[in-house]
């Protein structure tokens, strides 16, 4: 019993996490080799993700099938960090539908399934220095979206992110010894209700060489709301029960709102630039964990209290650029791209040690579109390979002098991510 309760007092001081793969290396090679830079470019399978406004632009039905891996090279106070690398296989799919010659309309999916697991909680004390915003990233994403586009001129669609939360209906357990023999039991109810986050994205070209581009995410995160009764009775020793109450967050993402634009410079040529302001300031507090002892031991009751993350807003800026070469059959693109990603965590001189810092992005890719090769393919056909680098910068945080005298730690490193994907169209 003592081991369960301060199992549960170390979660109960633990920080909560922010995720969402697709939002840290994006939805397939084209994306990650632009450093994210394709909201105003964007197009079927690939926009699921980034642009729902031009999943119905795609000329033909649409599947892009691929996988990614990350090395997270974090270190803390010189030493790796234990950050897990990231990698797991990305589905996306665009159904266009003609309704007439100028108007279409289109559904599609995007899907992000990790290696590891589905999703993981896993909680830590705060004031252990952790990469918030880098730690724990492998969790399915499943966003469903539609759209409608008008021409070449127009494009809107509208999803959701979907997530689940945990929620006990019922929790108990029944420990303790009888007769001299040690018994158990168990009665466990535990709903896991879906939570939804609205994606809506609005695409435009008002110049035949000038694209533009809006997107707004919601906030979703994996809420915990967890009481736990534990009733213990060892004759002649100890009997009651324990209460344990944990309401907790995991896998926050951020609400977000997005604004891109593209300019074909040539033909074959395309510079993107796009910024997104990022409303961190929601980021849930660390868990509240309450516990009523009821053994006719002292304390009767502990609960925990730690300080508001305060974290704030922050807008992030991104810019990419894509080059054709066209041939009789094969065409062959190379990109490039550059994103700086400023931190919302505030300086750690309390009791709090989020460890993460601003970040330069920097991707490079290729790819390679197979068109016309009868009789053996009729339709398009290509890969596409990135590779991105973000650097963390260096931090030495030192703490509040008359509140933790000579505490301090050092953070930085580097997160490198590779994707190759297929897009097949039919």
């Amino acid at each position: 019993m003592r081991a369960a309760l301060a199992l549960t007092l170390l979660a109960a001081g633990a920080a909560p996490v922010a995720a969402d793969p697709f939002d840290q290396f994006g939805l397939g090679g084209a994306a990650g080799g632009t450093a994210g830079a394709v909201t105003a470019t964007a197009t079927g399978a690939a926009a699921a993700h980034h642009q729902p406004g031009g999943v119905a632009r795609a000329a033909h039905p649409e599947v892009i099938a691929g996988w990614s891996a990350g090395w997270m090279g974090l270190e803390l106070d010189g030493r790796d960090a234990g950050v897990e690398a990231v990698h797991g296989t990305t589905l996306a799919l665009a159904v266009p539908v003609a309704v007439s010659p100028e108007l279409r309309l289109g559904a599609g999916l995007a899907l992000y399934l990790p290696d590891q697991y589905l999703a993981r909680i896993r909680l830590a004390p705060i004031t252990e220095p952790r990469f918030v915003l880098l730690d724990n990233d492998a969790r399915v994403v499943v966003e469903p979206v539609a759209a409608l586009a008008y021409a070449d001129k127009f494009g809107v669609g509208v999803g959701a992110s979907l997530l689940a939360d945990a929620r006990s209906n019922r929790i108990a357990f029944d420990v303790g010894v009888v007769a001299g023999a040690k018994v158990g039991a168990a009665d466990l109810d535990v709903e896991l209700p879906p939570r939804v986050a609205p994606l809506i994205g609005l695409w435009l070209k008002p110049h035949p060489r000038v694209r533009a581009g809006v997107t707004y995410r919601g906030q979703l995160s994996l809420d915990l709301a967890l009481d736990i009764l534990a009733n213990v009775e060892v004759a002649g020793v100890v009997t009651g029960d324990a209460l344990v109450a944990l309401r907790a967050s995991d896998y926050f993402t951020p609400a977000r709102l997005t604004g891109a634009i593209a300019i074909d410079v040539t033909a074959d040529a395309t510079v993107a630039a796009e910024v997104a302001w990022v409303r961190w300031s929601a980021f849930p507090p660390p868990p509240a964990l309450d516990v009523l002892v009821a053994l006719d031991i002292t304390p009767p009751l502990v609960s925990t209290e730690a300080p508001p993350p305060d974290f704030t807003d922050v807008v992030t800026a991104r810019l990419g650029g894509e080059l054709w070469r066209r041939g009789a059959a094969v065409d062959v693109a190379v990109r490039a791209g550059v994103a700086y990603l400023p931190s919302p965590v505030p300086p750690q001189l309390g009791l709090t040690s989020y460890a993460d810092g601003d970040r330069l992005q920097v991707a490079a890719g290729a790819g390679v579109e197979l068109r016309d090769l009868r009789p053996y393919l009729t339709r398009p056909i290509a890969f596409d390979l990135a590779l991105s680098w973000q650097h963390l910068e260096d931090r030495l945080t030192v703490k509040h002098v008359d509140r933790l005298p000579g505490q301090a730690f050092s953070s930085g490193g580097d997160v490198v991510h590779a994707t190759l994907t297929s897009t097949v169209r039919f």
